[in-house]
């Protein structure tokens, strides 16, 4: 008995050109409308990805299955982040309330500045028109003041049911997204490595395998690369802000530390942010060490301040991230804020690995369209490995997510 082989006539180019855009344009429209569940699979994608060494190091070297080590994983990070803020906790709780104090003192300041300017104010216009200008004095506004502030509170203490309700279901939100996360983190960790597979052997059958490893190994070490450096980058600051600030005698310098460790998350402007807020709270400082004048200690310390961010930017940056992430600042924070805009934090946080990733693919499509090699400096690299071993290729293999690394056939 024969089997008749069954054969597909292939579709025309106008069919597949309208596939491809039909393609396109529900992927995108779906990511449009359902925008926040794309951010909540990112997040758990970033925890599976941060996590995956961990599994593999306990699989490689505790000799754990993988459900096991996945479990393992997850435990120690909760256990880490728990001690962290245990720890955190309790040697900052004394420099929250001096901070508290601080701002406090700040805004005394800040009162008493309104109120001289007023009264310098005053005193000008009344020598200019005499007494017919008179301007309201601050004595006079605070009444008005507490009874403005005291309706407003009248009416959100009478808000207070629906206030808790939304709060409620606030919370329940967050609960529901978290074990979400947690859950499609764990799925990525066990199925990466199945979801890299497909995607490498889709490419392969369209004879793109070789540019589809080279692409992924790309992507991989640009995001790992600014995790760790933002990480290492984070540590080192808040360490040398304390150190620095506790020997100029700032109030209150394991708390300046933690400021500027978490703004260093924030490429480029978390700089700018931390300069501000510090020098604000600096600047009303009650005391300052030494019988200084505020607007002096507060110049030392900003200048401190800003050796501390040079040296970072200038010697240890470059040496974290290398050139996997060589973009121009301007367009980092363009990024950032345009990242900012659509997912807040988050946003502005992964703006530089997200340029990063739109560079390399632009790059390699952009050389594609003009029939250029797609890794010229990647291909001269190859030339010369060839020439000194003796005309033996590389092969690029696939990194790994959750398991360890698939060994390919030679």
């Amino acid at each position: 008995m024969t089997h008749r082989v069954h054969t597909s006539p292939p579709w025309p180019r106008n069919v597949k050109t309208i596939v491809a855009v039909a393609l396109l344009l529900g992927t995108a429209l779906a990511f449009w409308r359902f925008f926040e569940f794309v951010e909540l699979f990112a997040l758990a994608a970033l925890l599976a990805f941060l996590l995956s060494p961990v599994v593999n190091a306990l699989r490689r070297w505790a000799r754990l299955p993988q459900p096991f080590a996945i479990a393992v994983a997850y435990l120690l990070f909760a256990a880490m982040v728990s001690l962290l803020v245990l720890i955190v906790g309790a040697a900052i709780q004394s420099q929250i309330t001096g901070l508290v104090i601080n701002v406090q003192e700040t805004l005394r300041g800040l009162m008493d500045l309104t109120t001289w300017l007023l009264t310098q104010l005053t005193a000008i216009l009344r020598q200019i028109g005499g007494s017919r200008l008179q301007l309201p004095q601050v004595d006079d506004l605070m009444p008005q003041f507490y009874e403005s502030l005291t309706g407003q509170m009248s009416g959100f203490i009478g808000q207070g049911g629906s206030l808790v309700t939304g709060m409620a279901q606030t919370a329940l939100m967050t609960v529901t997204r978290t074990i979400v996360l947690f859950v499609l983190s764990i799925y990525l960790l066990v199925d990466g490595v199945r979801i890299l597979q497909f995607f490498q052997k889709a490419a392969e059958q369209l004879g793109y395998g070789e540019d589809a490893a080279i692409l992924l190994a790309d992507f991989t070490n640009i995001w790992k690369t600014y995790f760790l450096g933002q990480l290492v980058l984070a540590l080192i600051m808040s360490v040398a802000v304390s150190v620095i600030f506790f020997a100029l005698r700032v109030d209150n310098p394991i708390m300046f530390g933690l400021i500027a460790g978490l703004f260093e998350l924030v490429p480029v402007l978390g700089q700018y942010l931390t300069m501000t807020v510090t020098v604000i709270l600096i600047f009303f400082q009650p005391e300052p060490p030494g019988g200084l004048q505020p607007w002096l200690y507060t110049l030392l310390v900003a200048g401190v301040l800003f050796s501390i961010q040079q040296i970072q930017g200038n010697v240890i940056l470059p040496r974290l991230h290398g050139r996997s992430l060589a973009i121009h600042p301007i367009l980092i924070l363009l990024g950032v804020l345009i990242g900012a805009s659509f997912a807040g934090v988050f946003g502005a946080v992964l703006a530089p690995p997200v340029l990063a990733t739109i560079k390399l693919f632009g790059v390699y499509t952009w050389r594609k369209l003009l029939d250029l090699p797609p890794f010229e400096a990647k291909e001269e690299e190859t030339v010369a490995e060839a020439t000194a071993v003796g005309d033996r290729k590389p092969t690029a293999s696939l990194p790994s997510l959750g398991k360890e690394p698939i060994n390919q056939a030679k």
